[in-house]
């Protein structure tokens, strides 16, 4: 196999990654860096916090779209492998990027654009959990963790009974990466500390 192909695909995916969709709609919609307000995150869930229902939308299709693109490309690239390393990196390179100092998104939106390339129904299905969750608890991060998870069972059952190795080991890492973005909303849950989902309008920042 030519790795140049594999590699071109780690690189693009972690470099489409960095892009963070948040920062852009902050800096647009109210002149602000959205790493400053709120958890502090470049996601969707406090873009709606800090910035409205709108800016929050943006945000999500935003990184949904770099993670589908990052996918893409690395099919394109390199096969099922290159879209496996794409997938992983572009989450990688969304919650770490390095021309933010490291410090981004948790990766929710950004996986699930990734990976509904590689596994549609299985990623859907999982969403509709995850959307479930949120709607009965009003815990946006409870959801996300639960349907992050979902998917990683799924991926490790159907994974090795097929084979599909690769699959079951990057698909396991790219929730890993997602679950740990939110350990200290895993620590305010235990705690029950955690904010639910409110649907007031955002204050000026």
């Amino acid at each position: 196999m030519n790795v140049w192909p594999l590699l071109a695909s780690i690189a693009i995916g972690y470099l489409l990654g960095n892009f963070q969709t948040g920062l852009v709609v902050g800096w647009v919609s109210r002149k602000i860096d959205l790493r400053k307000h709120g958890s502090g995150s470049t996601g969707a869930t406090n873009a709606l916090r800090t910035l409205g229902l709108a800016s929050a939308l943006i945000t999500f299709l935003g990184d949904l779209a770099k993670g589908m693109l990052a996918s893409a490309i690395g099919l394109a690239l390199a096969g099922e492998a290159g879209q496996l390393a794409a997938s992983l990196c572009v989450v990688l390179g969304h919650v770490w990027p390095v021309f933010f100092r490291f410090h981004g998104g948790k990766g929710v939106s950004t996986s699930v654009g990734a990976l509904i390339l590689v596994a549609p129904v299985p990623v859907a299905c999982c969403m509709i959990v995850s959307i479930a969750l949120m709607a009965l608890t009003r815990y946006v991060s409870l959801g996300n963790i639960v349907g992050e998870v979902c998917f990683a069972v799924y991926a490790l059952i159907s994974g090795l009974r097929q084979g599909r190795v690769a699959f079951a080991v990057i698909s396991a890492l790219v929730v890993a990466v997602v679950v740990f973005s939110h350990r200290a909303n895993i620590a305010r849950l235990l705690a029950g500390k955690e904010s639910r989902l409110s649907f007031k309008k955002a204050g000026r920042a």
